[in-house]
């Protein structure tokens, strides 16, 4: 699958003289005190906008971050990073010096090295801005926001309810240089906004929520515009919103239902045991250090295959409704990374089967492949290997249902489960939050609702089960991803529906 191509040329970040200057200066000192060494500088301006359960509504107009990180390479593998808070001569100079200094003291690394970046003379990337926050204050867009919620949630709920709302969001530009001593210069300049609202329904005691999350590589437009929410804002919204009211009659399943259960049909909304069951395990700095219970650290499958013939899993820009990744949507896209390679669409699993890691220039070399476009950091930190848009994108043919109801079709006694508040991993395996389900009778999606539960997937067995699928591909679920003290916006998702037997590697429970 070829990846679209990206903009020819993409915007100059804004001050890119100054810092390009002062990337220089800092690189010709590095050249004295290293064989080789590279730095990216990573600048955030945000606006952002609460909607509080009391009420009140904040608007911070704007706020700048930025930081830098010089990586030297010395002799034998020798090696240091060092972070940079300001990105001045004077800032760049004291941070190569530190290195310089660290690098004296580091014992040889025969092993490291750093793959070459492919392209490297390309020098801009990025996607235009219409609407640049920088130049147009958002605030009126945002107070546009909280009305718009504010108005789904004061629609009628039934007697003795009622519906508070919370919001949040931001939008923000991002600015990144990447420069190294060997002569690469590259730049890059992307809009990206969010939005997360929380539905809480009280009657009484009880009280049930649901959360609905929007990302994505666009300004505050995306969302809302004129004073309207685009349409698919609107209508997620609401049916977020009456889900909240029917959970207060939801039920769990009891433990006889679970024992019944012989299939778990997963929106694409609760896929995230997509990114953290088997998109971390097949990181390849995770990898290196034996930390993955699916592949080995010499980078060969320990399971095979890993799940059923159908089961194919990509990393890299989001994909349109046909899996067919685009090269500038998606709230994890960028079109470089913190090294400056190039993002690519990278096929983990195909046919079942481990086909790929993702790599950064360190791990790429290690394993002696070209890099993929993962290696990111975070304002100024170590650059590591991360995730992207993480995806189920299953080929044409084999598997497909052209409907839910077909989907279901054949299961005597299942869930269809939707939505999520995050998840956890461990070497063996994940688990998730589950917002809702309903329940699956005799082939047929009832309108009886599952409670909020937790999905549990033992990675080395969780796909082997995976059967069937319905609906378009989307990267649906939004999230931040934390690694290594650093955190990330990724998204994770696949087909509308995926249906998956149940099996000792799965499992659905519920709080007593």
């Amino acid at each position: 699958m070829n990846l679209p191509l990206a903009p020819l040329e993409g915007p100059v970040p804004r001050g890119d003289v100054e810092v390009r200057a002062a990337l220089a200066t800092a690189l010709d000192r590095a050249r004295a005190a290293a064989s080789y060494a590279d730095l990216v500088f990573e600048r955030i301006y945000k606006c952002e906008a609460n909607l509080l359960s009391s009420g009140q509504v904040i608007v911070k107009p704007a706020s700048i971050k930025g930081a830098a990180q010089v990586r030297l390479v010395g002799a034998d593998g020798r090696h240091v990073g060092v972070r940079a808070g300001e990105v001045t001569p004077d800032a760049l100079a004291a941070a190569v010096d530190r290195a310089a200094a660290a690098l004296a003291e580091e014992p040889p690394s025969p092993g490291f090295g750093l793959a070459p970046i492919p392209n490297p003379t390309r020098v801009r990337y990025g996607l235009a801005l219409d609407e640049d926050p920088r130049d147009v204050d958002p605030t009126e867009a945002f107070l546009d926001l909280v009305a718009a919620v504010r108005a789904i949630a004061d629609e009628p709920a039934g007697e003795g309810v009622r519906v508070v709302p919370e919001l949040w969001s931001w939008t923000q530009v991002e600015d990144k240089w990447v420069a190294d001593t060997d002569g690469v210069v590259k730049t890059q300049s992307m809009p990206v906004s969010f939005l997360q609202v929380v539905f809480r329904a009280l009657r009484g005691e009880r009280q049930a929520r649901t959360r609905v999350r929007f990302g994505e590589a666009a300004p505050l437009s995306y969302y809302v515009t004129g004073g309207a929410l685009a349409p698919f804002v609107s209508a997620e919204l609401r049916e977020a919103r009456d889900r909240a009211v029917q959970l207060l009659d939801a039920r769990a399943l009891t433990a006889d239902e679970r024992a019944r259960v012989t299939h778990y049909v997963l929106h694409h909304s609760s896929m995230v045991f997509i990114h953290e069951g088997l998109g971390h395990p097949i990181e390849a700095d995770i990898v290196r250090a034996g930390g993955s219970a699916i592949v080995a650290p010499d980078g060969t499958p320990r399971v095979s295959p890993l799940g059923s013939s159908v089961v194919r899993i990509v990393d890299g820009p989001a994909p349109d409704r046909d899996g067919t990744p685009m090269a500038t949507r998606g709230f994890g896209t960028e079109l470089i990374d913190d090294e400056g390679v190039e993002v690519r669409n990278t096929v983990l699993v195909e046919g079942g089967h481990i086909t790929g890691m993702m790599h950064s220039r360190e791990t790429a070399h290690h394993y002696k492949v070209t890099p993929t476009g993962n290696g990111f950091s975070q304002l100024g930190d170590r650059r590591i290997v991360r995730m992207r848009n993480t995806t189920m994108c299953p080929a044409p043919g084999a598997g497909w249902c052209a409907s839910l109801d077909e989907l279901v079709r054949e299961i005597p006694f299942g869930v269809v489960l939707h939505g999520s508040l995050g998840g956890a991993v461990s070497k063996e395996g994940m688990s998730s939050s589950t917002q809702y389900g309903w329940l699956v009778r005799d082939g047929r999606v009832t309108g009886e609702m599952i409670a909020p539960g937790n999905f549990t997937a033992l990675t080395a067995g969780c796909l082997q089960t995976v059967e069937a699928f319905a609906g378009a591909v989307e990267a649906h679920g939004v999230g931040f991803c934390g690694k290594s003290g650093q955190t990330r916006r990724v998204t994770d998702g696949g087909p509308e529906y995926v249906r998956i037997a149940a099996a000792p590697a799965v499992m659905l429970t519920f709080e007593e």
